[in-house]
């Protein structure tokens, strides 16, 4: 499968394009203009310039190759703009506009009109009924709202609207996401075309859904059951509940079908399942990381609270503690105060600096009985102390040791851990803020290591 067209277009026309800020089609041909990969041009049938920007009456009239086009144009002119693009011989088009099988009987007629005319003329759609698609890997921002923050995981949302809100909501968290596509109502490209795409692509780490139903879900087993053998793919589904499901048919007209079907297809493919939107987005973020052999973790921390809400959680996912072997027992005797807690979790207490969380993780992962280690930090109470420190005694270790076991932050001091989190981010550690995040975390690195087949040591 080869949406290289979607998502690194040499040309890409934004028909509707406008120069009025009150409608979509400015914001889409805004966005668009820092795109590195590729010429965009407007289309815009009574301006000769939009936004600066030489516009033309019609996709046709472009001289340059537009293998992708974007349609943000009142729902009656939809219909001759996808015939204008099949003739122009573009590849791959998105149509933000509404108004089709989301309505009706009579709107998915013309959805499948519009298909079959696409179709025709070779080309495919994403949409009706859709935010867009974005690519932040070559600052491509074919949607209406804000640029994600660069990132690995790829995000596919049934709902435009929500998908949005969680783009917004990740750039103030700062998740950094590769590829964000809102697929509307999936007349033509579906979930699983999609993930078939993503699966052998470099800078898509881990694929994240969010599903309200789905049309053709043998298509989606059969195509999950292949991708989750080379990438996580995590799903976020809504319609569990009765009133969920009639709420979920109503929005994009797909049948969002019972909870116990959907939650067995998921097992049997391989798909990890999320409960909220946070747990979608931190089972995600935790594949930066190598995957473990077993499912024994090592929890280091200077606060003991932290470590055993983190223990809790990590059981309630069925993981377990490792058990220590005597020697590290012993190492960590040698150096930590006396009042240190030296079994798993390790409680190096309040006084622990950057040197202890260094001397520490390095022997946890050395430990042949630990499959993956969560470093904790609270704020630290010692006059001097910054979370930088210990973020940066994590990154050595890991680097000095490097025998490929995952490691994951908790880094709990807010805005006072930020450059510390920052620092983590960028040697690739992922580091969270509640306990339940990271053994969520954790949890989906233990079962996409079951479902790579890697040699199990639990």
């Amino acid at each position: 499968m080869d949406f290289d067209y979607f998502f690194k277009p040499k040309g890409i026309a934004v028909i509707g394009a406008s120069n009025d800020p009150l409608k979509l089609g400015y914001e889409v041909f805004k966005n668009l203009k820092k795109y590195r990969d590729g010429r965009v041009y407007p289309v815009n049938v009574k301006d000769e310039e939009v936004q600066g920007v030489k516009a033309y009456k019609n996709i046709k009239d472009i001289p340059g190759e537009v293998d992708m086009a974007v349609i943000v144009v009142p729902k009656r002119f939809v219909k001759q703009a996808i015939i204008d693009a099949g003739e122009k011989g573009v590849k791959g088009a998105v149509i933000i506009t509404a108004g089709f099988g989301e309505t009706g009987e009579e709107g998915k007629r013309e959805e499948r009109e519009l298909v079959e005319i696409a179709h025709k003329y070779g080309m495919r759609l994403i949409g009706p009924n859709c935010v867009g698609v974005m690519n932040t890997h070559n600052d491509m921002n074919a949607t209406f709202i804000m640029d994600a923050k660069k990132g690995s995981i790829a995000f596919i949302s049934q709902s435009g609207a929500l998908g949005a809100g969680i783009v917004y909501k990740t750039v103030k968290e700062g998740i950094g996401f590769s590829k964000f596509v809102s697929i509307g109502n999936m007349a033509d490209v579906d979930f699983s075309e999609l993930m078939e795409y993503l699966a052998d692509t470099e800078e898509d780490k881990a694929i994240a859904l969010y599903i309200e139903g789905l049309k053709d879900g043998r298509k989606f087993i059969d195509v999950a059951k292949r991708v989750t053998k080379k990438k996580p793919v995590i799903a976020l589904k809504a319609g569990r509940s009765e009133s969920g499901a009639r709420a979920a048919s109503s929005h994009t007209g797909s049948l969002a079908g019972s909870w116990k079907i959907y939650e067995a297809a998921f097992k049997q493919s391989g798909v990890l399942v999320a409960d909220t939107i946070d747990d979608m987005l931190s089972m995600a973020r935790a594949f930066t990381q190598p995957l473990p052999k077993g499912k024994r973790v090592a929890i280091m921390t200077n606060a003991g609270g932290p470590g055993v809400l983190t223990a809790d959680a990590i059981d309630r996912k069925g993981l377990k503690l490792a058990n220590l072997e005597e020697k590290t027992i012993e190492e960590l005797r040698s150096f930590l105060p006396p009042m240190a807690a030296v079994k798993n979790p390790v409680d190096m207490i309040a006084s622990a600096r950057g040197e202890d969380y260094y001397r520490t993780a390095k022997l946890l992962l050395e430990d042949p009985n630990v499959d993956m280690l969560i470093a904790i930090c609270v704020v630290p109470t010692f006059a001097g102390m910054t979370p930088t420190e210990h973020a940066e005694g994590v990154i050595k270790a890991v680097k000095e040791v490097n025998n490929g076991k995952p490691v994951l932050g908790l880094f709990m001091a807010g805005y006072v851990s930020e450059k510390a989190k920052e620092l983590l981010e960028a040697n690739g550690i992922p580091s969270y803020e509640r306990p339940e995040d990271v053994a969520a975390g954790a949890y989906a690195l233990v079962q996409q290591a079951k479902n790579v087949g890697l040699p199990r040591e639990d």
